[in-house]
């Protein structure tokens, strides 16, 4: 594979500023939506087909009586799971029933167990654990990931690898999805259940049922986070039934008339993306009138997409069990503690902390964050594509005319456009904020405006 295109280089900024620009304006940290795709790409796990094939294997069918079952169903994978529930029964009580726990033989036990259990014991055996996960192939690109520090991740895989990857993130298993507090911040959404708990896995046709009739409940439950935080969709390919239901739900209540979804990001890999020249900036989601525009993303690899959702932080990993304890005794404080009279309150105190933006944090011992790739995450290329042109000439020749007009300089110092950074003894990087995006689309438009330095 020769050197990436240039169009490829420029197409990586205009997704990075776009990317770093939607995390500022919305304020809030991303929700991840993560498909099978992502754990096939870390651990080798294997294809839906592959997975029922293991089943098969372990049952004791032979390839040829695999591949009926596979033409039978036309490659269908749901209706090839339902049938293997019913081998996988009768093989629990002929031959296999030392495979299992005593208690799955109870005449209470569930004729689906046996599958399940299957299915649950050998994803468990290929899961990495968090030692294993830092041995693994890609495992710079694992740690941008994790150091990406999403809000809430929703997922329909059923291993483990997001659990072990971002430790004090709680996973949230099946129908707890919609009785859980979304209130609180480090969640793993699993939809469509864990290994951890058999009977939670949505694998055949009845569980599929199942999980239509509540589906919408679901949606509605995540409906905060997919409206309100920058969403990232991760190892599924376009047109995956997945995601296109969950966001048909999610733009039937907050699709504009244009039904373009502008806060997700649909990540696609392709591994000829360096060498295109030519890519997909928009996904159409659905049919007919239930078609929705969200954001593509084309990446070779995706390092440079999480170090954009990161914005290069400087401070140390955010502590997710601290924050969730926090989050969830705030909560409780507000939502019963108060209201019910369990505890003194000092509502002068509380006036004051309503009141001034700052006083909750003081009175917490948190500082504001002093870091530049948070204020100014900008390079000029990329303020320059914000304001429509190609690269960074449009824009500093706007930053010339602002210094014509006012007299001042904005590139002298460090201030509220513009920072400085040293990238070595003698390197320097300059960095830019938002404000100064701002301040020359005014001067674009030929809009009065002041310096706010």
């Amino acid at each position: 594979m020769g050197l990436p295109t240039d169009e490829y280089r420029r197409y990586i900024e205009r997704q990075d500023a776009l990317i770093r620009n939607t995390l500022t304006e919305l304020e809030v940290q991303p929700v991840f939506f993560v498909g099978a795709g992502m754990s096939k790409r870390y651990f080798s796990a294997p294809s839906w087909i592959d997975l029922l094939k293991a089943v098969a294997d372990k049952i004791g069918m032979t390839n040829e009586e695999f591949a009926f079952l596979v033409q039978n169903h036309s490659g269908r994978p749901i209706d090839i799971g339902t049938e293997l529930e019913g081998r996988a029964f009768q093989w629990a009580w002929d031959k296999g029933k030392n495979q299992f726990p005593a208690k799955m033989f109870d005449e209470k036990g569930s004729r689906d167990a046996f599958f399940k259990h299957l299915v649950a014991s050998y994803i468990e055996g290929i899961s990495p654990n968090a030692e294993e996960i830092q041995k693994l192939d890609l495992i710079e690109e694992i740690t941008l990931l994790r150091e990406a520090n999403p809000h809430a991740i929703i997922t329909t895989n059923y291993d483990g690898f997001l659990e072990e990857l971002f430790e004090g993130y709680e996973p949230v298993i099946g129908e707890q999805v919609i009785r859980s507090n979304l209130n609180l911040i480090g969640e793993i959404f699993k939809i469509h259940g864990s290994m951890s708990d058999p009977q939670t896995l949505v694998i055949t046709g009845e569980d599929y049922r199942d999980y239509r009739e509540k589906k919408m409940y679901i949606s509605a439950k995540l409906l905060t986070y997919l409206a309100e935080h920058p969403v990232f969709i991760f190892g599924y390919g376009f047109g995956d039934p997945n995601v296109t239901e969950i966001i048909q739900d999610v733009g039937r209540i907050i699709g504009d008339d244009s039904k373009f979804i502008s806060n997700i990001f649909y990540v696609q890999w392709d591994p000829s993306a360096s060498e295109m020249k030519n890519f997909q900036e928009e996904y159409v989601v659905g049919s007919g009138d239930k078609q929705y525009r969200v954001r593509a993303i084309i990446a070779g690899e995706f390092s440079w997409v999480f170090k954009a959702i990161a914005q290069e932080r400087e401070f140390k990993p955010i502590n997710t069990k601290l924050l969730r304890a926090l989050a969830a005794r705030t909560y409780k404080l507000i939502r019963t503690d108060i209201p019910m009279r369990k505890v003194e309150v000092d509502y002068g105190m509380l006036e004051a902390v309503a009141d001034k933006a700052d006083e909750l944090p003081r009175l917490l011992g948190i500082a504001p964050a002093t870091n530049t790739n948070l204020t100014h995450p900008f390079i000029l290329s990329q303020v320059g594509q914000q304001l429509g042109f190609p690269g960074w000439h449009g824009a500093r020749q706007l930053i010339e005319k602002v210094a014509k007009e006012t007299g001042v300089n904005i590139l002298e110092n460090d201030n509220n456009y513009h920072c400085a950074v040293k990238t070595g003894h003698k390197n320097v990087t300059h960095k830019y904020s938002k404000a100064m995006a701002d301040l020359l689309l005014k001067v674009v438009k030929g809009e009065p405006f002041d310096l706010k330095l």
